[in-house]
């Protein structure tokens, strides 16, 4: 069996597009054995390429070995034939190196550059990563002059004939060759050749084959050169080192702004977490699908979004929703083992795993309930969409039957009679065999009985010892999993005072500004969105006749400007443009929208909290106010004007009437 080698690689330091040659970490696997290299220049890692030739080079992000795709596409034709660059965070859409090796049941420090590499090689030795092809499985071989003829002399013509007879005659063995080899491989060629004075003056071929199929060198032959490459293609492409069987699958989705999508096997297992602002429907459906069948699609929210269920439309898959509205807590608890790097991240997550954890018990019940044989997945699939169990019992029952009676008949079919009766023979033979040796047996079987009593009592005082050992081992490991979870839930203690305490300083400190009368405080919102609004609340209070604070007001709109005018605050302060249907809504519901640079704030420890003259924002008020009373007096007469115009224009009708 041939050695396996893998070579992991991750960027050192520098990088391909900065004036300095990057470095590089580099991992080897040798059939189980490591070998690691810290810092090697590019130059000295190809010639490690060359020396050992291994099946696969692991890299997290091709990127880190070239400027562009031009350099890679060099890159590419310096390693041999036959090894694979191996990008192992994924084709087009990338996952962590952390998460994936979370996954494969391993961590590795991610700041140290010699782990992440020996990480790559680790995962793509378990067959996960995408392979990058800059070149299709087409080899072209160029057969031409090796030497400019140049003017020449009195004997140039019989030189040019010279050389154009090498090239003819190299031509012809490369053609020998490729026809030799297209039988033995079953691929096909295409030649095409410039004659010229007493041979060749180049020949192409083209053949419909891999470059590591095809032995034919490249270099310089006396006055002849040949040049045998792999075809470039138009746009890299990432092929996947394994192919998945296409299983069930449970997807949340928290569409929006941002979309993000959770897959989870029916298992339990998170399989992929994306999020993306730029993703439309259709890339979403494309990446659910090369996760496999999805059997449920979910989201956090009730009734639920037409995002979502246009997408459960495009598998016709069954509709999930969580029984009751989920809390923060609730979503923080269902996404916290699977990790997540953005709330929209944790939505997705948190609604695949209400999802699962709903349809557990249940799933639980249906494998038991299987017969051996039957496909698990499909049987829940089944149950799932509508059916009753003992009716998908039944019928995957029968379809299995059917096979094994196809195959049954089909084995019946192959044979011949002569082979029955060879196969009769043996068994007749054996037979004879058998009842010589069964008297021996059972002379055996008598004084194997008699032995077996005796281990028999061995055993049982050895299990006696076995159990009390084990029962104590037990009782230990009860008490340590009961250590941790205490010391775990205390952890937690501590982090909720610590929250809460920061949080009553936080309040002490608005408070203290709200009793000085000097001046007034602002509660400051990050983001014009809901969750901002009731995290502000949380942290400060937020209460009639507060002034807030929008640091970033684009991303509102009618429903959020309707929480803060629920809330009866006096102003609201922005510090960036505001849609137009918010601050409609905000104006109707007489709810001041004030420009940052209109007022003086002054901000206060690290800009959690700001105050603001009482007399300024007064001040800008009473501006408000007066700018409001004209653009509603200006809209009533504006109103009044299209009634009269209305009127005029009914009255000249009935008059010509």
């Amino acid at each position: 069996m041939p050695e396996i080698v893998i070579f992991g690689i991750d960027i050192a330091k520098g990088s391909p597009r900065g004036k300095d040659p990057p470095g590089y970490a580099v991992a080897i696997l040798k059939d189980g054995k490591l070998e690691q290299h810290r810092m090697v220049s590019l130059h000295k890692f190809l010639r490690m390429v060359w020396a050992e030739k291994p099946q696969i080079i692991a890299v997290d992000n091709v990127h880190e070995l070239a400027a562009d795709r031009c350099d890679l596409v060099f890159f590419l034709q310096k390693l041999p034939s036959d090894t694979k660059l191996v990008q192992v965070t994924g084709g087009e859409h990338l996952l962590p190196l952390t998460r994936l090796a979370n996954q494969q049941g391993f961590s590795f420090d991610r700041f140290d550059p010699a782990a992440e590499a020996l990480a790559c090689a680790k995962l793509a030795e378990l067959g996960i990563g995408h392979e990058v092809s800059a070149f299709e499985d087409r080899t072209i071989i160029k057969v031409s002059r090796g030497r400019s003829l140049g003017k020449g002399g009195w004997s140039q013509n019989r030189y040019r004939r010279k050389v154009h007879g090498y090239v003819r005659q190299k031509s012809r063995e490369i053609e020998d060759y490729l026809n030799e080899q297209s039988k033995l491989k079953r691929f096909t060629f295409t030649s095409n050749v410039t004659e010229r004075f007493g041979g060749y003056s180049k020949a192409e071929f083209v053949v419909d084959a891999p470059r590591s199929a095809i032995r034919v060198g490249s270099g310089k032959y006396g006055d002849v050169q040949v040049s045998a490459k792999s075809i470039e293609r138009d746009s890299l492409v990432f092929k996947p080192l394994t192919t998945r069987k296409r299983d069930y699958i449970i997807v949340g989705i928290d569409p929006g702004t941002t979309t993000a999508i959770a897959v989870l096997t029916l298992a339990g297992g998170l399989r992929m977490l994306h999020s993306s602002r730029t993703i439309s429907i259709p890339d979403v459906i494309e990446m659910i699908a090369e996760q496999g069948k999805p059997l449920i699609i979910a989201s956090d929210v009730f009734p639920t979004p037409n995002a979502v269920e246009k997408i459960r439309r495009a598998f016709n898959a069954v509709l999930g929703s969580p029984e009751d509205v989920l809390t923060a807590e609730d979503k923080i608890e269902f996404a916290k083992p699977f990790g997540y790097s953005n709330n929209h991240e944790r939505d997705a997550i948190a609604a695949a795993v209400s999802v699962f954890r709903k349809n557990k018990n249940k799933f639980e019940q249906i494998k038991r309930k299987l017969p051996f044989g039957i496909d698990t997945e499909e049987a829940i699939a089944q149950v799932v969409r509508g059916k009753s169990v003992d009716l998908v019992i039944s019928e995957l029952t029968r379809k299995e039957a059917k096979a094994t009676e196809a195959e049954t008949a089909r084995e019946r079919t192959d044979g011949d009679a002569q082979t029955i009766r060879e196969v009769i023979r043996r068994y007749d033979d054996s037979i004879r065999e058998m009842k010589q040796i069964h008297e021996e047996l059972k002379n055996e079987l008598y004084l194997k009985n008699k032995e077996i009593r005796k281990l028999e009592d061995v055993l049982s005082r050895h299990r006696t010892i076995l159990y009390r050992q084990f029962k104590k081992e037990k009782e230990i490991s009860v008490r340590n999993k009961e250590i941790a979870f205490l010391r775990e839930k205390a952890s937690d203690s501590n982090k909720r005072i610590s929250f809460l305490n920061e949080r009553i300083h936080k309040l002490k400190a608005v408070r203290r500004l709200e009793v000085s009368g000097r001046v007034l405080p602002v509660k400051i919102i990050e983001a014009f969105t809901k969750d901002s609004i009731v995290k502000t609340k949380e942290l400060f209070g937020i209460k009639k006749d507060d002034i807030i604070v929008l640091k970033d007001a684009s991303g509102g709109g009618m429903i959020t400007a309707g929480i803060l005018a629920e809330l009866g605050v006096r102003a609201v302060i922005i510090c960036n443009e505001m849609s137009h249907a918010a601050e409609e809504e905000l104006f109707r519901l007489n709810v001041p929208v004030l420009n940052v640079k209109n007022v003086k704030i002054q901000f206060e420890k690290g800009e959690e909290l700001a105050v603001i003259d009482p007399a300024e924002i007064q001040r800008a008020i009473d501006d408000w106010n007066k700018r409001a009373d004209e653009h509603r007096k200006a809209a009533k007469e504006e109103w009044l004007k299209s009634l009269v115009d209305e009127y005029r224009s009914e009255r000249r009708r009935e008059l010509k009437g």
